[in-house]
């Protein structure tokens, strides 16, 4: 028995000795590049959301981020600079938001127009949103912000026009001012989400679903 157990405890005690780690694979200067540069755009993002553009300073972005302010300063030449890519950042994680929710959401549905207003509604009162409205509004009044500013939205509509025109066939085929009526769509509910800063109302928000709703199939019944 006692030659038997020796060899037993010498395994269990094998079993039990801590492994060495793997060694940690170390990043590419361009991967830590581009890490530094996410952690900034997304900590900038959540800055205009919760402390506005004005006190979205340097030294508030790059407290969230964990960085000093020398390395936002070897990616971005100036504040300006950094603002103008959060809002592509942000254009950019929205667009692809709404693409992947009507994705995995239309297979459940049986209406693709009601799911793509609900969708866009949704997106825009999120909170990824709340920083392109600060960016917005920052512009009114910043001409330099405003400029920048400007070929980005036109960049952007372009491609939300494209989008709806993939997910809405039928109805960019059907309707011929199609164009006009995704135009109209997406500066109303920017308008609602602007008004949800002081006012919510549940109610009003879905009598003006069912109002566009039907207006935009008796639309399509009158084309047809």
């Amino acid at each position: 028995m006692t030659t038997l157990a020796a060899p037993n405890a010498k395994r269990k005690a094998a079993a039990r000795k801590p492994r060495k780690p793997a060694p940690a694979v170390r990043r590419t200067q361009t991967q830590r590049r581009e890490a530094t540069v996410a952690k900034l755009l997304d900590a900038a993002a959540e800055a205009l959301i919760d402390v506005g553009y004005t006190g979205a300073s340097v030294q508030e972005i790059c407290t969230r981020a964990g960085v000093s302010q020398g390395a936002l300063f070897r990616h971005f030449s100036s504040r300006m600079e950094l603002m103008i890519r959060v809002s592509e950042h942000v254009g950019d994680g929205l667009i692809a938001l709404y693409q992947a929710d009507f994705q995995r959401l239309r297979s459940t549905r049986h209406d693709d127009l009601a799911l793509a207003l609900q969708l866009l509604r949704s997106n825009v009162q999120s909170r990824l949103h709340q920083a392109w409205f600060e960016l917005l509004l920052a512009a009114r009044t910043d001409l330099r912000l405003q400029q920048a500013l400007r070929p980005i939205w036109q960049h952007r509509d372009e491609i939300v026009q494209a989008l709806a025109r993939s997910l809405l066939p039928e109805a960019a085929r059907t309707l011929p001012q199609f164009d006009v009526i995704v135009d109209t769509m997406v500066t109303l509910f920017h308008g609602e989400a602007v008004d949800r800063f002081i006012r919510s109302d549940a109610a009003a928000e879905r009598r003006r679903m069912d109002w566009l709703l039907q207006q935009l199939r008796e639309m399509l019944q009158r084309e047809d």
